[in-house]
């Protein structure tokens, strides 16, 4: 985003807390003379200023992208906004459920109600680092990607800039209720780790095991992600009317409209997945016990980000809405047991779910949504 943002001619600062983040990414660039990305997108950019200080770089920006993973954005928040200028937009790259429950809140807290709120609902691309601060590899680039906006009317003035900034066509999601039941990380990441490793005896992996991500879900994995997919759109039956939901597209649906030009197959929702070339050689999470034996990584975002953050949001909306969501709470059950958390208790703290955000009741959503 750096690298893609900053070689449009805007200036670019990057706020990294955490670690040593700050200063390997400007060696990075120092010694590289910005960041390439190579691939579907051949760019360079070089940031302006980088440094753990939100006062050094948040002040004076238009526009604030939080990409990062969800369970940073409060802590994040509440690092940034007193160094927000007036009016600025913060926005989530991506929102994952709840997003904007969770931003509202701390705004409301430092009574910036001037501060506009944005999120995408899926990563623009598909990429990897390849070397830190320095070159990063773009495997594939969506056609589209939903974004909503709080306030809503502005999602029209904001979408030209985004489009400018990212090089990729934004659709309007409608709402952030809508982002957030169109979230297909909460289906396809927790859904392929249950597929990949419910079974999994507790043996290490060797090096030449280690299985794809992506191209190794098999039938029975895809029919689980149809299931899945399958409980969002009964959520939103049950929403519909009066909350619009036509930007919560059936997950092969989505597949096509965002990858149509890198899927070989398209014919079936596994085909969709193993012949889309985006995903070609991305490998499961997993973490090396010692040279050459690997084992899952159940804290990876994968799993750790989309099932709290994305699963038991939607299921909190369910149980808001009466819809059921069996395929949903299986993965759910089994992402708590290997998280050490009930993910299936929407008063759970930590989860962003609808509940914590203090509605209890569906007609207690509108006012929610509509407040921005």
């Amino acid at each position: 985003l750096a690298a893609i943002v900053a070689s449009t001619g805007c200036e670019v600062d990057i706020y990294a807390p955490y670690a040593d983040e700050a200063s390997r990414l400007q060696a990075g660039c120092h010694a590289n003379q910005g960041i390439a990305c190579v691939g579907a997108i051949e760019t360079r950019g070089m940031p302006r200023r980088i440094s753990a200080d939100p006062g050094q770089v948040i002040p004076g920006s238009s526009m604030v992208f939080l990409v990062a993973p969800a369970f940073t954005h409060a802590a994040m928040l509440e690092a940034i906004v007193p160094h927000l200028d007036t009016a600025a937009w913060v926005g989530a790259v991506p929102a994952r459920g709840g997003f904007d429950w969770v931003a509202s809140r701390v705004l409301r807290r430092f009574q910036r109600h001037d501060v506009r709120l944005f999120g995408l609902q899926t990563l623009p691309w598909s990429c990897r680092i390849e070397d830190y601060g320095m070159r990063v590899r773009m495997l594939g680039s969506k056609r589209i990607v939903d974004f909503a906006t709080r306030p809503a009317a502005q999602a029209d003035a904001l979408q030209p800039m985004l489009q400018t900034l990212l090089r990729v066509p934004m659709g309007h999601a409608g709402s952030f209720l809508a982002l957030t039941l169109a979230n297909v990380g909460q289906l396809i990441h927790p859904g392929i780790m249950y597929s990949l490793f419910a079974d999994w005896d507790g043996r290490p992996f060797r090096q030449d095991e280690r299985p794809l991500f992506y191209h190794n879900l098999d039938e029975s994995g895809a029919r689980l992600l149809q299931g899945m997919s399958d409980d969002i759109q009964e959520i939103c039956r049950c929403l519909e009317p009066p909350y619009d939901l036509k930007a919560v597209r059936p997950l092969h649906q989505w597949l096509l409209r965002s990858y149509a030009d890198d899927i070989a197959d398209p014919s079936t929702l596994w085909s969709s997945f193993v012949s889309n070339r985006a995903y070609a050689g991305l490998l499961a999470p997993m973490k090396e016990l010692r040279p050459g034996v690997w084992v899952p990584d159940f804290s990876a975002r994968y799993l750790a980000e989309d099932a709290p953050f994305g699963l038991a949001v939607s299921h909190g909306i369910a149980r808001l809405c009466g819809a059921n969501t069996p395929h949903i709470d299986v993965v759910l059950q089994w992402a708590g047991e290997r998280l050490g958390r009930d993910l299936l208790d929407v008063t759970a703290p930590g989860l962003p779910t609808p509940q914590n955000a203090g509605i209890q009741r569906i007609e207690d959503l509108s006012a929610a949504i509509g407040s921005g």
